[in-house]
């Protein structure tokens, strides 16, 4: 018997985008016996409409003719997604969604925000057979709540559970020129405003000093690695520029963020809003204690342990959370042993796939 069919949807570039990790786990997964799975991917985002780009992949679909279509996220390139499958004759269309520009705080051309609002991404949950989300928050949001029998309820998001996540440790901190004592903070996201960094750059400057004194030894450093790249880069580097007794490292995008986590100390995400973040999790099955603002999916992720939750926004209370992890190594293990016992449970790649195999399954049967 023939395995069903299945396009995976994805945009953007490897290393700089959590649906697109999803995709590669997905690919590279047992399911992949179970499922035929065509990519249909694109490296850049569409300013408007992209005639050539809907032509190239309405060809694709007539060709392998797919028992499903998953589009993952909304905007602009889920909106091209959906229709390019709805123009190709395609039945079953299930979207995920991993945001909304509804959310952005910083979001450029106000015309091009209301198109999307309004236009594109209604559309394109319209035109969609299926809808799932990647957490229980967005499943609430009052945009989706029209959906009925339409929605196939939350597939998280699920990461691999390292068995050794500090086997590159000390290489990497060598490589990272970090000495055993020094306490790294690790940030993981694409370089935008709406991930919180000037909030970072504040609490940086208001943490109190180090209350841990080494014998005849200057204080152990503290230092803040950040990996990934974006729009916003240039003002985030000169936010971070001064961040007092805080030194900083702007690594770029990285294929190596595994190790870069088994190097680090602490997880620090002080992001606006958010879904639900590959990077979150896959620092806490690294064992790091997280300092999270409380938004979004990072709530029910963090409700049962693995770090700190602040107000968004609020750079004294991220500054009051982040103190005593930088101090205390044995709250940071302890608060990270915690973490990834939530991962092992809740989030981990195993998860991801059974809810992921269940759906299709469900979707492909109608």
């Amino acid at each position: 018997m023939s395995r069903p069919v299945v396009v995976q949807h994805s945009a953007g570039t490897p290393g700089a985008n959590g649906p697109l990790t999803a995709v590669r786990r997905v690919l590279d997964s047992p399911l992949a016996d179970r499922y035929e799975f065509v990519r249909m991917h694109q490296h850049e985002g569409n300013g408007s409409l992209n005639v050539p780009l809907l032509r190239e992949w309405v060809r694709l679909l007539r060709q392998v003719r797919p028992d499903l279509v998953h589009v993952r996220g909304l905007q602009n390139e889920g909106f091209h997604g959906v229709l390019a499958a709805r123009l190709a004759g395609c039945r079953r269309i299930l979207v995920t969604v991993h945001g909304t520009v509804r959310d952005l705080r910083q979001s450029g051309r106000p015309w091009r925000r209301r198109l999307l609002v309004h236009g594109a991404e209604p559309a394109t949950l319209r035109m969609a057979s299926h809808v799932g989300t990647v957490c229980e928050y967005a499943a609430r949001r009052d945009f989706l709540r029209d959906l009925g029998g339409r929605f196939v309820g939350v597939i998280p998001n699920g990461v691999p559970l390292p068995a050794h996540p500090r086997a590159s440790r000390d290489r990497v901190r060598a490589e990272l020129g970090l000495c055993p004592d020094d306490v790294a903070m690790i940030a993981v996201s694409r370089l935008t405003w709406e991930k919180g960094y000037g909030v970072l750059a504040d609490a940086l400057r208001r943490l109190p000093p180090s209350t841990v004194r080494r014998p005849h030894r200057p204080a152990a450093r503290r230092v803040l690695l950040v990996a990934g790249d974006g729009p916003d880069r240039d003002g985030v580097a000169a936010a971070l520029a001064d961040t007092g007794d805080v030194e900083v490292r702007l690594l770029g995008n990285r294929l190596d963020v595994p190790d870069l986590l088994g190097a680090a100390d602490l997880f620090v995400f002080p992001t606006l809003h958010e879904n639900l973040s590959n990077a979150l999790l896959e620092a806490m099955a690294h064992g790091l204690p997280v300092v999270a603002s409380a938004v979004g999916g990072n709530v029910e992720v963090l409700r049962s342990g693995g770090g700190r939750l602040v107000p968004a926004g609020d750079p004294d209370a991220l500054a009051g959370a982040l103190s005593p992890l930088l101090d205390d190594s044995a709250e940071r293990l302890h608060v990270g042993e915690l973490g990834r016992k939530v991962v092992a449970e809740s989030y981990s790649l195993d998860v991801m796939l059974g809810s992921l195999d269940r759906v299709y399954q469900r979707i492909i049967r109608t």
